[in-house]
């Protein structure tokens, strides 16, 4: 059975599958909102300042740490999931903008959301082990619980290979939604609107729902069983700050179904049908990621990377350190380069996600084969 024709299936025949909503939206309504503003241009202005208010608090977050890098591996990761942020408010308010593309944009915010996820969950190896190299030895020595059992455990190198599965797999899946929920859309098998099961909207929501739900699970239980080895690095908190828009947005989800189900949110001559089911929860993002911006801020601060700075050097293009032998400040140079060019330009080199999952999944490769060369060495020894 083909998509086509398992999407435009009929309820025992007799159910006609057309989409409820409308297949044109027009997001101007009869009479203004405000002075000589419509909803949709209201939106628009406040969404779009919403939207520059958020990227300008990004955009300095980003830019300290591309000036201020000191340990690259934790900055560059931290600059990546910041970029959730411009990425989620801009979608959103080309949404309001153009109503009619929502369906299409919609999906590749969880694209973001995945990657970002991904790149918080190696942000917190780096917390636990910030040298790559010492990795598979750290979690190899560790006994992690087995879940749902209080005597049983298992090795931890295996289960960080689980937790990094489970995570990586929610920036794949939302990848291959994100297309799908492009091309039903095109073919009209979609329907935002949609609650029935020949429609793929259902299908997506769900399929997206058990990836994001995995993927969580697996960060929070990291989180849960390494805490104390990077308590000073607040992770939960770093956590909320970018995750929590999420968890607003699902709950917002649910809340807005509901008001639509019993009629309470309706058109009106001041509200169009796109207002009501797109503009007015896309303004509410818009809104909502403003104070997250600046708990971001808080949560992603600089100053664990440039302590020593002003103590320790007059040149802001300098950093100190104490030296783990002498006890004693050694000075060495920023290495993001002039205005932290040089971080730029790895924070936009999509390779490096590729690459960063290569080199993981050749450690536990490698791993794996070390593992066996020393078994089958002591079995030859007996």
């Amino acid at each position: 059975m083909g998509t086509a024709e398992f999407f435009h299936r009929r309820d025992g025949g007799k159910a006609n599958t057309t989409c409820p909503m409308p297949s044109y939206l027009t997001p101007d309504a009869s009479k203004t909102f405000v002075g000589d503003f419509t909803f949709h241009h209201f939106n628009m202005i406040l969404s779009g300042a919403c939207t520059g208010i958020t990227c300008l608090v990004i955009f300095m977050v980003m830019a300290r740490h591309a000036m201020h890098l000191s340990n690259s591996n934790q900055q560059l990761k931290i600059m990546r999931i910041a970029t959730l942020f411009p990425l989620y408010t801009i979608y959103s308010l080309l949404s309001v903008c153009f109503p009619n593309a929502y369906v299409y944009l919609t999906g590749w915010t969880k694209v973001f959301q995945g990657v970002a996820l991904y790149w918080f969950l190696m942000l917190l190896c780096d917390f636990v082990v910030p040298k790559d190299q010492h990795r598979a030895e750290f979690f190899a020595s560790l006994r992690i619980p087995k879940r749902f059992s209080t005597t049983k455990t298992t090795d931890g190198l295996s289960w960080l290979k689980s937790t990094w599965f489970f995570v990586l797999q929610y920036p794949i899946v939302t990848f291959i939604l994100a297309i799908a929920q492009s091309i039903t859309q095109a073919q009209g098998l979609y329907c935002l609107q949609g609650k029935k099961v020949y429609f793929a909207h259902l299908w997506i929501t769900i399929i997206g729902i058990i990836s994001l739900a995995m993927a969580m699970i697996n960060i929070l239980r990291f989180h849960g069983n390494l805490k104390s080895y990077m308590e000073e690095h607040k992770p939960m908190m770093k956590l909320l700050a970018f995750k929590m828009i999420v968890g607003l947005e699902f709950l917002e989800q649910i809340i807005f179904i509901i008001l639509d189900s019993t009629g309470t949110l309706k058109p009106s001559a001041t509200l169009s049908y796109a207002d009501t089911i797109i503009g007015i929860p896309t303004l509410i993002i818009c809104l909502q990621v403003v104070p997250f911006a600046f708990l971001f801020y808080y949560a992603y601060s600089i100053k664990p990377y440039t302590t020593l700075n002003v103590k320790c050097t007059s040149n802001l293009q300098y950093f100190a350190v104490v030296d783990s032998e002498t006890g004693s400040p050694r000075v060495n140079r920023y290495q993001g380069g002039p205005l932290g060019i040089y971080a730029w330009l790895a924070l936009f080199n999509p390779g490096e996600f590729f690459r960063d999952v290569k080199s993981t999944f050749n450690m536990f490769r490698d791993s794996k084969m070390e593992k066996m060369e020393t078994g089958m060495g002591l079995d030859s020894r007996m």
